[in-house]
């Protein structure tokens, strides 16, 4: 005789628990899988458009200006972004990239000056000489000995530029949890991260 006795109340609660706690393992797995791609997107991204800013160093003896710098606020040089001078006229590089931690509206400022939104969702981009040349020796003389001639971060998992007021350029560290506080900082000095403040020893603006 054909035995058909099915699955007991019991025994299906224990397949579907084992399935959830595969899922709950599973699942944040591939989160950090995803931010780890992400990460390593942001690095290759920004390796490729410094490439573009040193190709045009050589063509013009210098290095363009930020894409959204206006003279009627020259202080917002802070929060700089991408200069499509490395794609135009001159294509040095194909096309600029867009910081994938960016989220879709995210501005640093709607001021004297307006720009396009994927404008800000491109990479920040300091030319450090002449922000200095433009806004004083706050650095105390510091940020091209620091950084180099140019700079670029993006947000990072955390999606935010800042970790602080003083704590602009804190490098991200993924063995801090692969979600956790930081830039992904390139600067013409270091290919990852960012050297200590030669002043404060630390990763601050002084």
């Amino acid at each position: 005789m054909k035995n058909n006795r099915g699955f007991t109340l019991i025994e299906l609660l224990i397949v579907v628990a084992i399935i959830g706690i595969l899922a709950a393992i599973a699942i944040p797995n591939f989160l950090q899988a995803q931010v780890r791609s992400k990460v390593a997107r942001c690095q290759a991204d920004m390796r490729t458009e410094f490439e573009g800013y040193e190709l045009y160093n050589v063509d013009n003896n210098e290095y363009p200006i930020p894409m959204d710098y206006c003279s009627a606020a020259p202080s917002q040089a802070f929060h700089s972004r991408s200069s499509v001078l490395i794609t135009t006229p001159v294509d040095y590089i194909t096309s600029l990239t867009l910081d994938p931690f960016v989220l879709k509206d995210s501005t640093f400022w709607g001021g004297a000056c307006n720009y396009p939104q994927s404008v800000g969702q491109r990479y920040v981009y300091y030319r450090t000489q002449w922000m200095v040349d433009e806004l004083g020796d706050y650095w105390g003389g510091t940020l091209v000995p620091w950084v180099g001639q140019i700079m670029m971060y993006g947000y990072g998992p955390d999606k935010t530029p800042f970790q602080g007021a003083a704590a602009t350029l804190l490098p991200y560290d993924p063995t801090n949890g692969t979600i956790s506080s930081g830039n992904i900082i390139r600067t013409q000095l270091k290919q990852d991260g960012i050297l200590p403040n030669p002043v404060t020893g630390t990763y601050l603006w002084p």
